[in-house]
């Protein structure tokens, strides 16, 4: 249980280093880091990339435990809402504290 809860940790923070180059300011310049990691801070990205990680470990549980493709697309297809509500979440507030994604 320790080594997968460590290689969950692992994942969720590379997860979530990788999108540190993900955001510039509003105006399109590149973003300060201090600024940056102020703003996910208060839009608390990590523990919802950390969340979202875990919730995708619970459906590839129950997709393995499915015994139909339709309970199989079902499950898949609650997920994806779920991360798009996530990312969603985490866009909004971050155009809050002035950053956005790169076009």
């Amino acid at each position: 249980m320790k080594v997968f809860s460590l290689s969950l940790l692992v994942v969720a923070l590379s997860v979530a280093s990788g999108c540190q180059s993900k955001w510039v300011s509003l105006d399109g310049s590149s973003a300060d880091e201090t600024g940056l990691e102020k703003a996910k801070k208060t839009c608390r990205v990590d523990r919802k990339l950390m969340a979202l990680e875990r919730a995708r470990e619970e459906r590839n549980d129950d997709i393995a435990k499915s015994s139909t493709n339709e309970a199989r697309m079902l499950i898949k297809e609650d997920f994806d809402a779920v991360e798009r509500q996530v990312y969603k979440e985490i866009d909004i507030c971050m155009h809050r504290e002035g950053y956005k994604r790169p076009s």
